[in-house]
């Protein structure tokens, strides 16, 4: 029987991905509406006013990269491909969801692509959780207020007068470089080649191919990861009382190592 793709109805094993995400430029995430401090576009903050990266946006331009990758590397035999959002046709793309058998209680797991077993769809949820990432900055620098953010100008240009264009100067907010986030993810029922994709979608990051926030093309979002953890709970340990089996240091890397391999060997595979 073929293996329904919401297998959330049966628990094998959970994973706690932790770790920091640093600015190696400045990031701009930005919030709604204007600041209290009159700046234009500030960025988004918590309620005690300190920036943080929302899970929602670490979330989007991981899923945007791996979509890319598997378009361009396309392999259905091995299921490695991705669907067209806006494709509701019976067309080699369509959007996972609208197949001919498009119900929650009917979805099979070989009708979805690799980004929405992944990521999830309207029909299914996401295997990974992304955790708002808080910025880490301690207790002294809280009580001096020393955020690391700073206000930069910006200006509407003419293209075609190739000036600034009236009046519409404007500033902007961003997390200055240096600054760092506290990272954790959890994936439930992780597979091996899965867990691939998403450790190529940080890499694609890491390695400056991605970016994340706005401005990008400013050289705003470089970011850089550095993982310390990573924690397993299977069923049958937490049944038993047993604690979680925790990786850290060199193993960290290990795993990540492991699991893009996984990747590789399904994709050529199917070569």
């Amino acid at each position: 029987m073929t293996a329904r793709v919401d297998d959330f109805h049966c628990l094998e094993s959970r994973l706690r991905l932790t770790g920091v995400l640093r600015a190696v430029t400045a990031l701009r995430i930005g919030a709604a509406g204007g600041d209290l401090d009159g700046v234009d576009l500030p960025v988004i903050k918590d309620a005690a006013g300190v920036p943080f990266c929302p899970g929602a946006g670490l979330k989007g331009v991981l899923r945007s990269t791996v979509e890319a990758l598997l378009r361009g590397a396309e392999s259905r035999p091995a299921g490695l491909w991705a669907c067209d959002p806006l494709e509701d046709t019976d067309g080699p793309h369509r959007s996972c969801g609208h197949h001919e058998r498009g119900t929650r209680s009917s979805v099979q797991l070989d009708e979805h692509c690799a980004v929405c077993r992944l990521f999830g769809s309207h029909l299914v949820a996401s295997h990974v959780r992304f955790c708002d990432a808080p910025m880490r900055l301690s207790e002294h620098d809280r009580k001096l207020n020393r955020i690391p953010v700073e206000v930069r100008d910006g200006v509407s240009i003419d293209r075609d007068l190739r000036r600034a264009r009236g009046a519409r100067k404007f500033d902007f907010e961003v997390v200055s470089p240096g600054a760092e986030f506290a990272l954790e993810i959890f994936v439930e029922n992780p597979q091996p080649w899965l867990m691939g994709l998403v450790v190529m979608g940080f890499d694609q990051l890491a390695e400056g191919f991605a970016a994340l926030g706005g401005f990008t093309s400013r050289g705003l979002g470089r970011v850089s990861f550095t993982w310390s953890s990573i924690v397993r709970v299977t069923a049958g340990a937490l049944l038993r009382g047993d604690p979680p089996v925790t990786t850290t240091g060199d193993a960290v890397a290990a795993q990540m190592r492991a699991w893009r391999d996984a990747l590789a060997v399904k994709y050529r595979a199917a070569a």
